[in-house]
Order: structure tokens, then sequence, then C-alpha cells
């Protein structure tokens, strides 16, 4: 009986993520979208890590045009592959095991330029992208931080994972707020 469950239990799933890839596509999953650990913000504000596949083009057809690339050794070709798209792409280095507060100041002043774009802002993972979206959401655009802690969250915990970044984070509220 246990198997039978199982199996009706797995095929229910796979008719329904099959059906309906949007709901397959909200699940969190590593490559659930254009790009590893996509995760929706809002309309105009995504994060993620590298691409997936035929992530570049997905994409643009979901009205991209401003990549904020985190990583500070970054694939090379990139700007390339995304001006193709007709996307700009903006490189702000911030080096994993090292964050520092004048990497938040740049990516601050990135995301100010570009208010009226819809942008993903990326790295390897999304860890050191949603740790910095968040960031400027709650000190420059003021946005609740419970709020803005459910999209930091549904990425990754910083601190459960990585206390530097959760030590970054507290700096760079305690310094700005």
């Amino acid at each position: 009986m246990k198997n039978r469950n199982t199996f009706i239990a797995t095929t229910f799933a796979f008719l329904v993520s099959s059906a309906c890839p949007l709901a397959a596509a909200d699940n969190h999953s590593e490559h659930s979208g254009p790009v590893m650990n996509y995760h929706r913000i809002n309309d105009r504000l995504v994060t993620g890590g590298h691409f997936v596949d035929d992530g570049l083009a997905e994409l643009k057809a979901q009205g991209v045009t401003v990549v904020v690339d985190l990583r500070d050794k970054p694939p090379g070709g990139q700007e390339e592959k995304l001006a193709k798209q007709g996307v700009e792409w903006i490189n702000v280095p911030i080096e994993w095991n090292d964050p520092e507060p004048e990497d938040f100041e740049r990516f601050s002043k990135v995301m100010g330029a570009h208010q009226r774009d819809k942008v993903l802002v990326q790295c390897a993972a999304n860890y050191r992208a949603s740790a910095m979206t968040y960031l400027y959401r709650v000190v420059v655009e003021g946005v609740d931080e419970n709020e803005a802690a459910k999209d930091l969250h549904a990425v990754w915990t910083p601190g459960k994972e990585n206390q530097k970044w959760a030590d970054y984070i507290e700096e760079i509220k305690a310094s700005m707020l």
C-alpha cells in the first residue's frame, strides 16, 4: 500500500509540474528559473546565480534590461552575451570571503541609477546577490526588515551558512540606519 501511495503522489507531482510550469518554476529548486536559485522579489527585481541552459533568452523574454553581476571573477564574455540579448551588464565585484562597506556603496549607486529598469542582481549562487539586495531594500528603499528578510531567506540564511555575511549585514545596517 505504501508503494502504491508513493507512486500516486510521485505521478501527481509530475503531472502538476508538467501541466503547470509556473508552479514548478516557483519552488525555488536549484535550477527553477533562468539562473540558479532564481528568486522574484517583485515585478522589477529578481535575484539569482549563474545562468542555466537558455537562461539569457528567458531572462530577456521576462523583460530584464539590466544585470548587476556581483561576482569578483565573472565568466568571460558575459557582457557580450547579454549585449546580444539587448541587456546591459554591470559588474560590481564583491569578494565572497571579504565583503567591504565600499561594496555596498558601489552597489547602491548602481541600483539607484537603475530604479526604473527591470534588474537581475546576480552572483555565483544568489547568496551575495540576495544579501546585497536585502540590504539595499532595507537601508535605501526603506522596506520593512521582516518583509525583505523573507526574500533573503527564500534563498539562504546568512549566519547558518556563513557568519561573515551575517556580520556584514549587521555592520551595514548599523552604520546606515
